[in-house]
């Protein structure tokens, strides 16, 4: 039978909505596999504080809605990003509020990460505000250049995290930002 015998999935990012939780979570059908890693999570201790736990199921009443919104959002953004002088290619799913765009003209990266007032640079994603990375100096730093590039992740690249502000608001800060 194929498939995977665990699923690791992260619960930092939309889960919580917020970014304020670093979290977690491994699911198996498999009882034997289930119950040694029960163990050794109670005998090595990586379990979420009270805290984090309250968080992100409070974060989890709202996903839907906050999803709904960030890919309302991110498919207007995408739609203005696609007839933008300022960007020569848009990546998105269609789905979700992760959008990768690059640039043409990278020299203009500095400008455009100092210019966004909505925006806010930062590494994190999938939180309930908008914020923009820059892998080359952030993310993806620490991979040298080439290695880099071959993955795709060029210095012209910039990625969106879309979250639920007023998309003509957050359009109109992109498009200072990358034409002003």
């Amino acid at each position: 039978m194929l498939g995977a015998d665990v699923v690791l999935h992260s619960a930092t990012k939309y889960l919580s909505g917020h970014n304020d939780v670093l979290a977690g979570a491994l699911m198996t059908n498999d009882q034997a596999l289930y119950d040694k890693l029960f163990y050794d999570q109670n005998t090595s201790g990586p379990t979420l504080s009270p805290l984090d736990s309250y968080l992100l199921m409070r974060g989890l009443k709202t996903l839907s809605l906050r999803m709904e919104r960030a890919t309302q959002n991110a498919q207007k953004i995408v739609a203005y990003l696609e007839k933008s002088p300022a960007v020569k290619q848009v990546y998105y799913t269609g789905k979700g509020g992760m959008i990768s765009l690059k640039v043409a003209d990278e020299s203009k990266i500095p400008h455009i990460l100092n210019t966004l007032k909505i925006f806010t640079f930062a590494e994190s994603l999938g939180g309930v505000e908008s914020l923009i990375t820059y892998p080359a100096t952030q993310t993806h730093a620490d991979i040298p250049a080439e290695t880099r590039h071959s993955y795709g992740l060029t210095d012209d690249l910039l990625r969106l995290s879309i979250g639920i502000e007023d998309a003509d608001d957050l359009i109109a800060d992109l498009e200072v930002a990358l034409e002003g």
